[in-house]
């Protein structure tokens, strides 16, 4: 295998290929199979004085496909609560990086399973185990072992129609709850497929959340790696590819969109809404309604989509069909966006979700309003109070 921390010198990154899911195990092996030296994985997580467990690893095949398997095998077995988990990592003295990825993970873990069962106080059962923050905290380990400052992922396949029994009972697992949660919080796009077991767990779907950003990449690739899950189906190999390699930073050069738009003057503001409504369902980038005056003083509206070139027609298409309009134009533009991701914040109100957005060093932090809307509904306050508290917190927290 070529040694993935030999190169130009040029940033490094991850590509995550979910062609069949991720998970926690799946996770650290498909990294260590990718060049993470498992010593220094083992020698971190000895920092965090969990109960004792052994990392035992195989070659093992699944569909086909040969990858790495690790079974984190657990002598003493508990469930961690959030800010237990919190607690070990900040107490470690492990890099901050690493730190500073694990904590991200643990929060997205702990929105996830808040979400997926209504309570502000979540109890994670299995994702609190012992073996989830081996693989929470080995894959942050492992990341930084191959020195990768970025990581990306373009698709996630989650299984369609499957059913598991855990300790919350029996429930869907295309993705389960948790997992559908944070994999939609997150933006990742999802590839719906049939599949006889859970493809996406929640550890593996917070792994994601926390260190990758849901788009598209390119990397001039040094390793690659399979980690294989513990199952061996029928039909699909049970594995994770990752990607380990080098990426230009350069400065975006802007991306084509094509802007749509149709004046409509005989339509109900709701069934506008609901035009517009599907637009975005539909994957636009932007979809909106704007007033305007049309001849003979005639008041009307004028419904607009920014969506990606080349595909004009499938949304012009949407335009004719849930529209009275006889005609759509379309004008092209170029829009430069900013990196953003998702980061969890602890406020004093509770765990918050916060989007870091930057540009040309210069960056932004805002509180989810969802979150907000929670948060202010927990503690018997407005959206405006809560938003205020969480902005002052914010800026204390960067200073």
């Amino acid at each position: 295998m070529a040694d993935p921390v030999a190169g130009s010198g040029a940033p490094r990154a991850v590509v995550f290929d979910c062609f069949s899911g991720i998970a926690g195990d799946m996770t650290l092996a498909a990294l260590v199979e990718a060049g993470a030296s498992l010593d220094a994985v083992r020698s971190g997580l000895a920092r965090l004085g969990l109960p004792r467990f052994s990392i035992e690893t195989s070659r093992v095949s699944r569909g086909g496909i040969e990858g790495l398997h690790i079974d984190v095998r657990v002598q003493e077995e508990r469930t961690y609560s959030p800010a237990e988990m919190r607690a070990l990592v900040e107490g470690s003295g492990l890099a901050e990086r690493v730190v500073a990825r694990a904590l991200k993970a643990i929060g997205w873990l702990e929105r996830g399973e808040a979400l997926a069962h209504r309570t502000g106080h979540p109890h994670l059962h299995e994702a609190g185990g012992v073996d989830a923050m081996a693989d929470i905290v080995g894959a942050m380990l492992a990341l930084d072992d191959l020195r990768v400052e970025r990581a990306w992922c373009p698709v996630v396949t989650v299984g369609a129609g499957t059913i598991v029994n855990t300790q919350h009972g029996v429930i869907p697992a295309a993705p389960g709850p948790a997992a559908a949660h944070i994999l939609q919080e997150a933006g990742f796009a999802l590839r719906f497929v049939e599949a006889s077991h859970e493809l996406v767990t929640p550890t593996g779907a917070a792994i994601l959340a926390a260190v990758a950003e849901p788009r598209a990449a390119t990397i001039a690739p040094s390793a690659h790696g399979y980690g294989a899950g513990t199952f061996d189906p029928p039909g699909r190999p049970n594995a994770l590819r990752v990607w380990v390699g080098e990426y230009e930073a350069t400065p975006d050069p802007g991306s084509q969109v094509v802007e749509l738009a149709a004046n409509i003057d005989d339509m109900s503001p709701a069934l506008l809404a609901h035009a517009r409504d599907r637009l975005l369902e539909d994957g636009a980038l932007d979809a909106w309604i704007e007033p305007i005056g049309m001849k003979k003083g005639r008041a009307a509206s004028k419904l607009c989509a920014l969506v990606p070139a080349g595909e004009e027609e499938r949304f012009a298409s949407l335009f004719h069909t849930e529209t009275t309009t006889l005609g759509v134009r379309a004008a092209p533009y170029r829009r430069w966006v900013a990196d953003r991701h998702i980061e969890t914040f602890e406020s004093s109100l509770g765990t918050v979700c916060v989007k870091v957005s930057s540009w040309q060093g210069q960056r932004r932090v805002t509180p989810e309003f969802e979150d907000v809307k929670f948060l202010a509904a927990r503690h018997g306050l407005t959206a405006i109070e809560v938003s205020r508290l969480l902005q002052v917190e914010l800026d204390q927290a960067r200073t």
